[in-house]
């Protein structure tokens, strides 16, 4: 593409609000306006509650310009817990009107987006001279919605896959009737065919469409997950003190599922109070929980005793996140089967600040990252209240070998593979 040429891209969160999944594309519209192109971004309005993203600071470039958009979508559907009654009946009417209105997944965020939508890209594309139009998924429906486009512009769309869309079990499709399933079928196979390019940062999403769509495979490519160095200065390792810190930091994709794990964790370190009360009383571990409440947790530690042991904090922006994981012996990391094949940032991330990870979760795609990259170990859920102790009290030693290779997900690496393998 030309120097200096303007790109829009409609991602349905984005800073300033919360929400992991406005981070990539926050991280590549700050490179791309760095090289100089006008980046003008589409996105919802989420409301004053959900305001304070971690990389607002990200986007505040004299060339990146954000046009929020109502997002057209019964709040209380997306809301946990409902906490009255006027909420109930809400949610309740919404799931009997909803399916009326829509096809497909009523539960997808962008479904009735497309009337604002619409209007807005095609008024962009034709002030700027738009040729780069990038949609981040999910939410999934708005990848179909933008399929109107081609009409009338002349463009070049490409699709950003960052979860599984028709072969998973996310974003309500395990409670989804045939009928619906076949209609996301349809939705999903119109955007393969329609879109000019199609790019995932998973492998396992990589391969699945590849074979899925076995005639478009040739325009489907992977475009890493970013490490941004400016957020990510290595501070220097502690000297030994005798105190063993572990972090946890991230989001919680399956609650239910943390759970169980967290039930797990508790468990080994009360078996380690028992039988070496010095050790134990020189563990400290942190949640940084982004995203989600930490009440239940925090509950739960209480009863098991390990509140001088176990502490919860509020999410800290990632330039001071990487200082404590730096300072860190060990990261714990949970993953929930649905994504026991998914590499997320946090990992590459890590990987990157050299501090030994422990995952938990079933065997797949990340376990192997992991083990083959030397980036430390891992072990099912149901194994955890039985080895974790050794790690905690000093008889196992997880490490990070630094093996892994991370200059292919820098920043500059991954925005520099768009603009030249991609877009066009």
């Amino acid at each position: 593409m030309q120097p200096a040429e303007p790109i829009l891209i409609v991602s349905h969160t984005f800073p300033p609000y919360r929400g992991i999944g406005g981070r990539r594309w926050a991280k590549l519209a700050k490179e791309l306006a760095r090289r100089g192109h006008p980046v003008h971004v589409v996105h919802a309005d989420q409301g004053k509650d959900l305001m304070g993203s971690l990389w607002k600071a990200d986007v505040r470039h004299e060339r990146i310009h954000t046009y929020p958009l109502p997002k057209r979508y019964p709040t209380v559907l997306m809301k946990r817990p409902l906490t009255s009654a006027i909420e109930k009946l809400a949610y309740h009417y919404w799931l009997k009107r909803l399916p009326k209105k829509v096809h497909g997944n009523m539960f997808d965020r962008s479904v009735m987006w497309g009337p604002v939508l619409l209007p807005k890209c095609h008024a962009l594309i034709a002030e700027h001279g738009i040729r780069h139009v990038i949609a981040t998924a999910p939410p999934f429906a708005l990848l179909h919605q933008l399929l109107a486009l081609k009409t009338g512009h002349n463009i070049q769309l490409v699709a950003d896959f960052r979860d599984p869309w028709t072969w998973g079990e996310l974003y309500g499709r395990s409670t989804m009737s045939a009928e619906q399933r076949a209609a996301e079928d349809r939705l999903e196979a119109d955007v393969i065919d329609g879109y000019d390019a199609v790019v995932t940062p998973s492998p396992y999403i990589l391969d699945h469409l590849r074979k899925a769509h076995p005639a478009q495979a040739t325009k489907i490519t992977l475009l890493d997950h970013v490490i941004d160095p400016d957020e990510l200065a290595i501070g220097a390792k502690l000297p030994p003190d005798g105190t063993f810190r572990i972090v946890y930091a991230g989001s919680i994709y399956n609650e239910v599922g943390f759970k169980v794990y967290f039930r797990e964790v508790l468990k080994a370190f009360v078996a380690v109070q028992k039988a070496d009360p010095e050790r134990w009383r020189n563990i400290q571990f942190r949640l940084m929980i982004t995203g989600h409440g930490t009440a239940d947790l925090e509950l739960m530690v209480k009863d098991a005793g390990q509140q001088d042991r176990i502490g919860f904090h509020a999410p800290l922006p990632t330039s001071e996140l990487a200082l404590v994981i730096t300072k860190s012996d060990l990261v714990l990391a949970y993953m929930p089967p649905e994504k026991r094949d998914f590499v997320s940032t946090k990992f590459n991330e890590i990987a990157y600040l050299r501090t030994p990870i422990l995952h938990a979760g079933e065997p797949g795609g990340l376990s192997q990252h992991i083990v083959s990259n030397g980036l430390g170990a891992t072990m099912r859920v149901e194994d955890v209240a039985a080895q974790l102790p050794s790690v905690l009290s000093g008889e196992r030693v997880v490490q990070n070998e630094g093996r892994n290779t991370t200059d292919v997900h820098l920043l500059s690496a991954v925005a520099g593979k768009l603009l030249t393998q991609v877009l066009r």
